[in-house]
């Protein structure tokens, strides 16, 4: 059995559950499982299913983490100029240009907030629909064996 394929069909999944619902995506999925797999090897197929399932929701929760890659490096940087911008503020002659780069500083912490807060939204939805993939197929495989 291919792993292609299994990828294949969750993506299939994934894809109509967010065009339109679980219902016909969970239906939709059935009948690809049972078209292309049917019989026994529609145990070891569910199966393997549940496996790849979980793999990607341990990945998302790990790696999913908006702060972990090149969000925390930016976070750090803004830390490091918003920190330099408040010693520019306190000298007289650079006061003007201190606001400048803390306001611009401030900016890009809201954009980071932003998409940090997207990350973690898309990361969540991701994780549900894996879980309703890997209860489909928990279902079907006891039903099947």
């Amino acid at each position: 059995m291919n792993a292609i394929v299994i990828e294949e069909a969750i993506d299939r999944y994934v894809h109509e559950r967010r065009n339109r619902g679980k219902g016909p995506a969970a239906t939709r999925f059935l009948s690809y499982a049972y078209l292309k797999y049917g019989g026994d090897d529609l145990g070891e197929f569910m199966k393997k299913v549940e496996g790849l399932s979980c793999y990607y929701i341990d990945y998302l929760k790990v790696m999913g983490n908006p702060l972990k890659g090149p969000e925390l490096a930016w976070f750090l940087s803004m830390l490091a100029v918003g920190a330099v911008s408040c010693y520019l503020m306190n000298s007289e002659e650079f006061r003007l240009a201190g606001i400048m780069v803390f306001a611009g500083t401030l900016v890009h912490a809201w954009s980071l907030l932003c998409h940090a807060a997207r990350q973690w939204c898309e990361a969540g939805v991701m994780i549900a629909i894996y879980r309703e993939i890997l209860e489909l197929a928990a279902g079907e495989a006891r039903g099947a064996a």
